[in-house]
């Protein structure tokens, strides 16, 4: 009997070590499906070789929702911008994506300003491995499949220097390299 129990005990501390061990994104799949991403988007180069270079996902939270993920292959200590555009096209480079998500008609800003853009995002800078990632509630967007702040179909556009967070329109980021359409997870 002792050698039932044991061996039972021995079971269950393995399974909850081995969940213990489960990717950001296997965590996610569990428990409350409130806390699932519910959007998601594959950010791929705009330069014609279409070359994955991230994924990124949404999911409402407390306060907001909750924007994470990760951009790879970049130049290690790059600094970009990642912004959400006005449209759900990463045609003509990018360019068909339009200008940031701005539902409000505010001027580009901080993203923590709540006086700015709802597109608005904290820049990313690469760590030495090239990979740069991005843990940020956004207060201003909303994650449901449709309405005025909704982000469903719209695009995450790269650029390719850090938003200065004051220059008008778009904070003097560069050129856009890499898109993404935000879709249902």
């Amino acid at each position: 009997m002792k050698k039932i129990m044991l061996a039972s005990a021995l079971l269950c501390g393995s399974a909850l070590a081995i969940t213990g061990c489960q990717s950001t994104i296997g965590q996610l799949k569990t428990g409350n499906p409130l806390s699932q991403p519910v959007l998601k988007s594959t950010i791929m180069t705009v330069d014609g070789n279409d070359e994955e270079v991230g994924q990124v996902y949404l999911r409402p939270v407390d306060g907001g929702v909750q924007v994470y993920g990760k951009l790879m292959n970049m130049q290690p200590g790059k600094t970009v911008a990642l912004h959400i555009h006005e449209t759900g096209s990463c045609a003509n480079m990018g360019k068909a994506a339009g200008g940031h998500f701005n539902p409000d008609n505010k001027p580009h800003s901080n993203p923590d300003d709540m006086n700015g853009h709802a597109g608005d995002l904290p820049n990313l800078t690469a760590n030495e491995n090239g990979v740069a990632t991005i843990n940020y509630v956004n207060k201003k967007i909303s994650a449901a499949e449709a309405g005025k702040y909704s982000v469903n179909r719209l695009a995450f556009i790269v650029h390719a220097g850090a938003d200065d967070y004051t220059s008008q329109p778009s904070g003097a980021s560069g050129d856009r390299i890499a898109c993404g359409i935000i879709e249902k997870n």
